[in-house]
C-alpha cells in the first residue's frame, strides 16, 4: 500500500470517529464527548501531518466558510439544532467538527481535481444526506425543508466543485 492511500484513509477514519461521536454525543446528550474526541483527532492530525502551516490554513478557510453557511441556516431559523450547549446558533461541537472535516480537503478530496461534476454530484448528494440525519434522528428540525435542502445542494454542490478547481492553489502534493 502507498503512503498516501493510508494517510487518507487515517484522515478519513479519524474525521469519521469525530463525526460520529459528535452525532451521537448529541443524541445521548453528552454534548463534551464530540468535541473532546474531535481535539484529539486535530492534535494527531497536526502532529502527523508534513505542512502543517498549509494545513492550517486549508482547515482555517474551510472552517470558515463552513461555520457561516451552518450559522445563516441557523439563524434564518431554517436549520434548528435541539442541543443545550449553543455557541451562537448552532452547538459547541460544530467549532471542532468543521476543522476536522477541514482535514479531508488536505489531501483526501484531492481525487477531485478537476473533476467539477463529480465534485458538484458529490456535494450536492452527501453534504445534505448527512445533514438529514439530524432531522432524521430528531437531533435538529427544519421549519422549511424544501428551502433548507436546496440551499444545501447549492452550497455544497457549489463549494465542493469549486474546490476541485482551484485544488492546487491549496495543495502541493
Amino acid at each position: 500500500m502507498n503512503y498516501t492511500f493510508i494517510k487518507n484513509l487515517i484522515i478519513l477514519t479519524g474525521f469519521q470517529i469525530t463525526w460520529l461521536s459528535c452525532f451521537f454525543g448529541e443524541y445521548y446528550h453528552l454534548h463534551l464527548v464530540g468535541v473532546f474526541v474531535g481535539i484529539a483527532y486535530l492534535i494527531i492530525f497536526f502532529i502527523c501531518i508534513k505542512n502543517k502551516m498549509q494545513s492550517f490554513k486549508i482547515c482555517s478557510f474551510i472552517s470558515i466558510i463552513g461555520y457561516f453557511f451552518d450559522t445563516t441556516l441557523a439563524y434564518f431559523d431554517l436549520y434548528i439544532f435541539k442541543s443545550s450547549i449553543l455557541f451562537g446558533f448552532l452547538p459547541l461541537w460544530f467549532l471542532i467538527l468543521w476543522p476536522c472535516f477541514a482535514t479531508l480537503f488536505v489531501s483526501t478530496f484531492y481525487f477531485l481535481k478537476n473533476k467539477i461534476f463529480l465534485s458538484f454530484f458529490l456535494g450536492a448528494t452527501l453534504g445534505p444526506l448527512t445533514y438529514y440525519s439530524g432531522i432524521y434522528v430528531e437531533i435538529v428540525y427544519s421549519t422549511n425543508i424544501y428551502l433548507t435542502f436546496s440551499l444545501m445542494i447549492i452550497f455544497w454542490g457549489t463549494f465542493l466543485s469549486s474546490y476541485s478547481r482551484i485544488i492546487d492553489k491549496f495543495i502541493k502534493e
